[in-house]
């Protein structure tokens, strides 16, 4: 999603400058709150802190991000603003206004060098208020890394914090506070670096650790993406019902954690009584989608025949990830022309094949010869393998490898949301710059092989409740195995039951960046409602406009009135309209 510079939304985000170098902090990778609400698709204006006393008179909700401390001329002209009605959403920081918020910050136990700040480290998020609208959807204690400690002293406490073993701590995590005829909101975690961390876990330099229960023997001297995840075995994961013995990731934390912002936001815009335009995640308003994966593991031709069978009789396109040397000629031709996508599945574990940038790059050449020319869009590496920190993300951008899938559990035991996400995001480095390829989490492999057929129900919730993809893995070696096939359809009908279509990750990915290539250009408060002008720079038919705080009523497009229809997004009552964008676009709400 792109802003454009006069924008006047009701909403203003403002990342507050990091601290310098070698000085600690609360907060990490504070500017990827950008990245979280372009997914999401929200309408919000851009803000430097310098820019704030002179945003106030428009703005109807204010998010800052960070643990620096505003100038005390910008605190007291928000405490005025927020006086009259304003609503501020902080994130890791008060902007040096505690008593704004009704907290009391924790310092250090000890002074001395290097011991100067007060941090949160590791721990859990715990709901007190059970039915708060940004807290309503969590449904687990929810795990952090990093933030400020504080204390409810005048603000209300919805949420407190439990150490890392979840243990009571006095601490709060979400405070709210009613000032004049407007409201302070404080999240005290460093949600913004916490999605990060849990995303795309940490470098993978050595095994990680295996679970405790035996399921996940990850520590087996092959490096691969699950090495570096952070989530906990005991606290992050949930028995699977009717499978003794069997736990799984169940709950996408990191994409609980996005919700909380958004629907922070949305929770201050409906009390202010703004209305907010989104350019919801989807089509013909679905309310989450689904992807079919095949990585090509031995290339038998006669497995290959078998799937493709299973797929004209679901009626569904999926993608094909290509192990070198791949199938014979005719059968790639086969799968292109059935509309199936041809992928890339880069082998670094096979005898003869190493982790390397060139044997990456040797193998994506031979693919592009073996696809007659065409260079393959998405890759999932074999074994979900892995090394180092965010090289890999780099060398699938420098050979316009545009999505990953190498994001997910190569054992039984770490199936499900081990990555915290079933959202497509854009991954950062270290430095925080972002790299250009989509990473879609892989969330099981073989269901009835490598997993209990029981599972696919608690996934197919978590992404409906998420509004997430759900993407499994079927490898063509197992559809002539009992059951395989019968599980693979299963899979498929249950999924559009519930609402949900079965994209390839090619459409996965035009569709997102597509949809990140709107920019809202005019946001105009009139007499009868609100003028909205936005550009498409690349044409998104059936697109879904949100309004929150106005659910019913017309849209005026190019001189035509579309209904707006009630719907709910992120449990939140909005107003819906399905239209077709392309180029520029001016709507009038009524």
């Amino acid at each position: 999603m792109q802003f454009a510079e006069t924008l006047l939304s009701p909403v203003g985000v403002c990342v507050l400058p990091p601290r310098p170098r070698n000085a600690p902090r609360t907060v990490s990778y504070g500017h990827y709150l950008h990245e979280i609400l372009a997914h999401a698709g929200v309408c919000y204006q851009t803000l430097q802190p310098d820019e704030l006393e002179g945003a106030l008179p428009h703005l109807r909700v204010l998010v800052t991000v960070g643990d620096t401390a505003l100038p005390n001329a910008t605190i007291d002209a928000l405490s005025r603003w927020v006086g009259e009605g304003g609503m501020w959403l902080a994130i890791g920081g008060t902007a040096g206004a505690p008593a704004l918020f009704g907290v009391r910050e924790e310092s250090a136990t000890y002074s001395g060098w290097g011991a100067s700040i007060g941090t949160l480290g590791e721990g859990y998020l715990q709901v007190e208020t059970a039915d708060h609208p940004v807290l309503e959807h969590v449904p687990v204690p929810l795990h952090f890394f990093n933030g400020v400690p504080v204390h409810a002293s005048t603000g209300i406490a919805h949420a407190g914090v439990l150490d890392a073993h979840q243990r009571a701590t006095s601490r709060a995590a979400v405070v709210e506070r009613r000032v004049g005829n407007g409201r302070c909101l404080f999240i005290a975690p460093d949600v913004i670096g916490t999605i990060v961390r849990i995303q795309q876990g940490v470098a993978v330099t050595r095994d990680g650790i295996s679970s405790p229960d035996g399921t996940a023997p990850i520590c087996d001297d092959m490096l691969k993406s699950s090495d570096g995840a952070v989530l906990d075995w005991w606290f992050d994961r949930q028995p699977v019902e009717g499978v003794s013995g069997f736990h799984a990731f169940l709950h996408p934390i990191a994409d609980i954690w996005r919700e909380i912002i958004i629907r922070a936001i949305l929770y201050l815009a409906q009390l202010r009584k703004a209305v907010l335009p989104i350019l919801w995640l989807y089509p013909r308003n679905l309310p989450a989608i689904a992807h079919l994966s095949h990585d090509t593991d031995g290339n038998d031709p006669a497995l290959a025949e078998r799937m493709l069978e299973v797929l004209r009789e679901a009626g569904i396109h999926s993608t094909w990830c290509v192990i070198p040397p791949g199938y014979p000629q005719h059968l790639i031709e086969r799968i292109r022309t059935e509309g199936h996508e041809l992928a890339m599945h880069y082998d670094a574990v096979e005898e003869g094949s190493i982790w390397d940038e060139g044997a990456f790059h040797e193998q994506w050449r031979a693919l592009k010869k073996l696809f007659g020319g065409e260079p393959p869009l998405t890759n999932k590496n074999h074994y979900l393998r892995w090394e180092g920190d965010t090289e890999f993300f780099e060398w699938c951008q420098r050979r316009g490898v545009q999505l990953d899938q190498s994001k997910g559990p190569s054992k039984t035991g770490e199936a499900g949301f081990n990555f915290g996400t079933c959202h497509p995001y854009f991954p950062v480095d270290p430095r925080g710059r972002t790299i250009d390829v989509l990473e879609l989490p892989t969330l099981t492999q073989d269901l009835n092989v490598f997993a209990p057929d029981a599972l696919l129900e608690p996934l197919l919730q978590a992404a409906l409740r998420h509004h997430g993809v759900l993407h499994v893995l079927f490898h063509p070696a197992h559809v002539d195995k009992p059951g395989v096939a019968g599980t693979i359809l299963h899979s498929i009908r249950t999924a559009q039951e519930r609402g949900m279509e079965w994209w390839t990750a090619r459409r996965i990915n035009e569709w997102e960046r597509a949809r990140r290539a709107l920019v809202w250009r005019e946001y105009v408060p009139e007499e009868d409602g609100v003028c909205i002008r936005l550009e498409a720079a690349q044409a998104l038919e059936e697109a879904t406009l949100l309004f929150v705080g106005q659910q019913e009523g017309t849209v005026e497009v190019g001189g035509q009135l579309l209904s707006i229809r009630p719907t709910v997004r992120w449990g939140v009552p909005t107003g819906a309209v399905t239209l077709d964008l392309d180029g520029e676009v001016t709507l009038r709400l009524r």
